[in-house]
């Protein structure tokens, strides 16, 4: 991250969908864990495809750790 986006605090918004095998294997709960530890903000949910999908904002070092 640039000196210019730490100094003003820059924040991030990143939309996201799994593929693959991760409807009962607890990856909404790991990700919800996750984010209450790194302090960013968002949602996640199961969709009817078989996908999980959220989103997650916060400052833009700990979305892009989540």
């Amino acid at each position: 991250m640039s000196a210019l986006a730490k100094a003003s605090g820059a924040l991030k918004s990143v939309d996201y969908e799994v593929f693959g095998r991760v409807q009962g294997v607890c990856f909404r709960m790991y990700t919800e864990e996750e984010a209450r530890k790194l302090g960013v903000v968002g949602w996640v949910k199961n969709t009817h495809q078989g996908t999980v999908t959220g989103q997650v904002q916060g400052p833009e070092d700990k979305v892009n750790a989540m």
